[in-house]
């Protein structure tokens, strides 16, 4: 093979079960936890402009929502939607940060523009060579397991600026190569992710560059933790927009990481469901849905910071298949916000992953077949799961009338690990989806 990647088996010495951790959150909805929670939420509470202006930008399309009833069938729960970020600009970024990385590039260039000349130039003007001997001086950086890499540097590109991603020992080279041919200049660092965090920020300190991530050590009330996030909620928006009934949303599952896309798309729809039901957060629990974080039992801090109730970093290895979850630490601010909005933690083996990635790319169950990425696919593996296992079906509260939905956040973004995986090339999933449409002449992916 021409790529790394961890073994992947099934942990348990059960055969055909899966060896997992389930934390049920008692802070959840929490006075205390809400307290701390307030400024973060405060501050990510106006994303409104974000999503406008992704929405001019030629490459924007609105991406699928898609209905899986044969799947749902299979888990046994009423109903199942996966948001699918699969092809978000194009299958060669085909992840949710190609919003966060590209729109903080934009306002990061529109300051700096503005610093010189007095005007904030639009972003179609900084997509021509208008200002570009302003925004070429002008170098973004960010330490990435490739997504937020390569949406850095398609961003960077897009508007006109220099571009260095960081990456750690663990990044294949197919991620890579994939940021250089979008001609960012790549460091790799010999350690973890967190070394790359380390590396890049000093670099940035020392060079007067511009740091882009959605981590924040401060309540996001620092500018670019802010953009980024805000224009993560472009995802939550387009999926608001098409469930059908948002109120009968019973579950929510979101991959876990630092934190930072889950504490985005909870808050959405907790802000959505005060809306529905006007009323308040004293309002019992029950009134809203089970907001589930998955993450690999090797880079498990979400777990982890759950289950001791503060931060905490995992123990873990952080050898897994997931890559874009390899974290050692919570982001502190994200944190916050899912102490008190968080229902369940849920810590799996990286055969959650592959077996949720050959699932849905299959369509055997007469659904639409779906390209969904390791750092995803195990939110629908802990769905196959609780089909045959009782207890972790009882911990999550899923029954024959639940309404589910997963974020499907990255699509193939190494297609020879996704072929290696799931055992057929990501294009042949994308051609096998078209026909499914072309079939199905009443589907509508986008609900």
């Amino acid at each position: 093979m021409l790529f790394n990647i961890p073994f992947v088996k099934t942990t348990s010495d059960k055969p055909g079960k899966m060896e997992y951790s389930h934390h049920l959150n008692s802070k959840r909805f929490d006075k205390n936890a809400e307290s701390e929670a307030a400024v973060c939420m405060q501050n990510l509470a106006n994303w409104a402009p974000a999503v406008d202006e992704i929405r001019t930008w030629p490459e924007y399309t609105p991406q699928s929502l898609h209905a899986l009833p044969g799947l749902a069938k299979k888990v046994g729960i009423g109903q199942l939607f996966a948001k699918d970020e699969s092809m978000r600009f194009g299958t060669a970024l085909g992840s949710f940060k190609a919003l966060g990385a590209p729109y903080a590039v934009y306002r990061i260039l529109v300051d700096e523009v503005y610093s010189k000349t007095g005007v904030r130039p639009s972003s179609a003007e900084l997509r021509t060579s208008k200002y570009r001997d302003i925004t070429q001086q002008v170098t973004v950086c960010v330490a990435t397991d490739g997504n937020q890499g390569r949406g850095l540097a398609y961003g960077a590109k897009t508007f006109g600026c220099r571009c260095v991603d960081y990456i750690h020992g663990h990044v294949s080279e197919g991620r890579a190569k994939i940021m250089k041919e979008l001609e960012a200049v790549v460091i790799r660092i010999d350690g973890e992710y967190e070394a790359s965090v380390a590396r890049a920020k000093e670099d940035a300190r020392m060079n007067g560059w511009y740091f882009v991530s959605s981590t924040s050590w401060s309540d996001f009330d620092n500018g670019i933790p802010q953009h980024v996030m805000n224009a993560y909620m472009v995802v939550l928006e387009e999926a608001l927009g098409m469930i059908p009934s948002v109120d009968k949303i019973t579950h929510v599952f979101v991959c876990g990481g630092v934190g930072s896309i889950a504490a985005a798309i909870f808050q959405g729809f907790y802000r959505s469901f005060l809306q529905i039901f006007q009323t308040t957060i004293t309002t019992p629990s029950h009134s809203f849905p089970r907001f589930i974080v998955v993450e690999p039992k090797e880079a498990d801090c979400l777990f982890q910071s759950a289950r001791n109730g503060e931060t905490r970093q995992s123990e873990g290895t952080l050898h897994t298949v997931m890559a874009g979850l390899a974290c050692r630490a919570p982001s502190p601010a994200a944190w916050k916000v899912l102490t008190w909005l968080a229902s369940d933690f849920v810590a799996v083996p990286d055969s959650a992953a592959v077996e949720g990635m050959k699932a849905l790319a299959s369509g055997s169950e007469g659904d639409v077949p779906v390209v969904c990425g390791e750092s995803s696919a195990a939110s629908f593996g802990v769905m196959l799961e609780s089909a045959t296992d009782t207890n972790l079906r009882e911990n999550l509260g899923l029954d024959d009338s639940s309404q589910a939905i997963f974020f499907g956040l990255e699509g193939a973004t190494d297609p020879s690990i996704y072929e290696y995986l799931v055992g057929k090339s990501a294009q042949s999933v994308f051609e096998s989806q078209g026909r499914f449409s072309a079939r199905n002449s009443d589907y509508t992916s986008s609900i």
